[in-house]
């Protein structure tokens, strides 16, 4: 894992539960607001995003290797979403489907596969703003 990726997944650790950040944000946090798509790559290499909520919303992460658990453990990257606020096309385990479930489970609305970032959205500050 690059110091960059590390970066990447320590900030999106960060976002408060309840909350999204877009791939841009992250990418601004990383100080470089051209690596959304950087971002975005980056998350497709979590192989076991939120354990629990996955596992709660259908997939079986009991597949998944003890190494690739240590190594991503805790990494919410369904908390990232597009600039508009939609889910991921390619969400790694399941699809947007699969996303939209996942911040359901934590209280976000999502609506036509799309979430309101006026009420959800974070930029990664403790206070959740």
């Amino acid at each position: 894992m690059t110091e960059l990726e590390k970066r990447i997944f320590d900030i999106v650790r960060k976002i408060p539960c309840g909350k999204v950040m877009t791939y841009g944000q992250v990418a601004l946090a990383c100080g470089n607001a051209n690596l959304a798509r950087v971002v975005g790559n980056t998350m497709h290499k979590n192989p076991v995003p939120f354990l629990e909520l996955a596992e709660q919303a259908g997939f079986n992460c009991a597949d998944q290797s003890p190494a690739a658990v240590k190594d991503f453990e805790s990494v919410p990257c369904h908390r990232v979403v597009n600039a508009s606020g939609r889910m991921g096309a390619n969400f790694g385990l399941g699809g947007s489907a699969l996303q939209a479930k996942m911040l359901e489970a934590e209280g976000v609305e999502v609506r036509g596969g799309k979430v309101d970032l006026k009420k959800y959205g974070t930029n990664g500050d403790s206070d959740g703003d």
